[in-house]
């Protein structure tokens, strides 16, 4: 039987779709799978009795980011599956599933039909600050998280009109 090396692309409708799929390809195979996103929420210390805070919040949806002390071990140790990663920890690796929380710190603006930076969505004060190229900055980081896979990309749109024009893409292309 021929195996098929399809990349899988899909949108999912909210997080918790996101969540679960990412679930199931760990379930599947451990550590195949993570989260990522941009970084458009605080990232916290965790508790005093070490557990994390989940800081990524979408309507009811919260996970932590990775652990701040131990960042390093978010790719590659079992916690991870349970934590999103950004951009600083994900590079660098592969995985055969990545999901991704596409954020409101790049958008994709219909009036104007071209990609818009929003900084006041996104908490890296470091690329945010003084940075005339914001949006291609946004782009690359997009571009990083959207690549971390080799067998599926999973993606949640915070922005509906984001979504829309990827969908159009897709559409498009077939």
């Amino acid at each position: 039987m021929e195996e098929d090396n399809k990349m899988e692309f899909k949108i999912v409708d909210s997080p918790h779709e996101l969540k679960k799929i990412i679930d199931q390809k760990n379930n599947e195979k451990r550590n195949c799978a993570r989260m990522v996103a941009s970084y458009c929420w605080p990232w916290s210390k965790p508790n005093s009795d070490g557990s994390l805070v989940n800081d990524v919040k979408i309507g009811d949806f919260e996970m932590p980011w990775e652990k701040k002390d131990q960042f390093w071990k978010w790719a590659t140790d079992d916690s991870g599956m349970n934590q999103i990663g950004t951009v600083y920890t994900s590079q660098g690796f592969e995985f055969d599933y990545i999901g991704v929380i596409f954020c409101k710190d790049l958008v994709w603006n219909k009036e104007k039909n071209d990609w818009e930076a929003k900084p006041e969505n996104s908490h890296d004060n470091e690329a945010k600050r003084n940075n005339p190229n914001l949006v291609t900055h946004l782009k690359n980081i997009y571009r990083v998280l959207l690549s971390r896979a080799h067998r599926g990309v999973y993606v949640y749109f915070i922005d509906k009109d984001t979504e829309e024009y990827f969908r159009s893409k897709i559409e498009n292309s077939n």
